[in-house]
């Protein structure tokens, strides 16, 4: 029995647009569930929309949220099939995920240029080398970190999930003896603890591609922006 995830379009600008897109993905699922009967092929379809409804798609957190649960759901498939009129940025994660967990892809109607493209664009995952070398040393305290890709979840392993700002935790310190790093996201905010061994150090940021800095002077501009509100008389 082949378990298949379908992949198509659900986020849109209006609630009924988003009941559309929930109902085309129900059909996907239907047109493959009748093509496996009639092939003689036990096919179990599956689609992430409409099964996390306690999370509301149009608040940011929750959606990322949803995106990474669909993404845990797909690593537990046989198969990536896209369906759709086009391929929105959650499918370009699906199909990028299963890329990178080598699964097979196939086109429900979807020109397969469209999916290979959403493949070429994938962003190669950070190494040590854009690390400073002797980052062992430093503490690690307000710093930007980059987590050894090896610690992320096979469905986790995108080089945004890679980038941490380390928050507190006695693992900061090179000298002391507790491990662990309470570190946030650079780009969803997730919070999450690791350990100091987890980390391949601290990051040179001209050394990052041109969309981590980018992030990265976001993020700092947006500090920059709190710390002078605090001031304010």
């Amino acid at each position: 029995m082949k378990i298949v995830y379908i992949a198509s379009p659900y986020h849109a600008d209006t609630p009924a647009e988003m009941e559309e897109n929930r109902q085309a993905a129900l059909s996907y699922c239907g047109e493959v569930y009748r093509l496996g009967r009639l092939s003689g092929h036990k096919i179990i379809p599956v689609t992430p929309i409409g099964l996390f409804p306690y999370l509301d798609d149009d608040k940011p957190e929750e959606r990322r949220q949803a995106l990474r649960m669909g993404a845990a759901l797909l690593s537990k498939c046989d198969e990536l099939w896209v369906a759709g009129s086009h391929v929105s940025e959650g499918m370009r994660g699906e199909i990028r995920t299963a890329a990178r967990l080598s699964k097979p892809i196939y086109s429900m109607g979807v020109k397969q240029e469209k999916i290979q493209a959403a493949i070429d664009g994938m962003r190669p995952m950070l190494e040590e080398s854009v690390c400073y070398k002797h980052s062992g040393e430093k503490d690690f305290t307000n710093q930007l970190l980059v987590l050894k890709h090896s610690n992320l979840a096979p469905w986790a392993q995108e080089p945004e999930n890679q980038l941490w700002i380390a928050d507190s935790g006695f693992g900061c310190s090179p000298s002391a003896s507790g491990r662990a790093v309470y570190a946030t996201n650079l780009f969803d905010g997730e919070k999450a603890r690791w350990n100091r061994s987890d980390f391949c150090g601290v990051a040179i940021e001209n050394r990052l591609p041109e969309w981590a800095r980018d992030r990265f002077e976001e993020y700092q501009q947006a500090n920059n922006n709190e710390e002078s509100e605090e001031i304010e008389p």
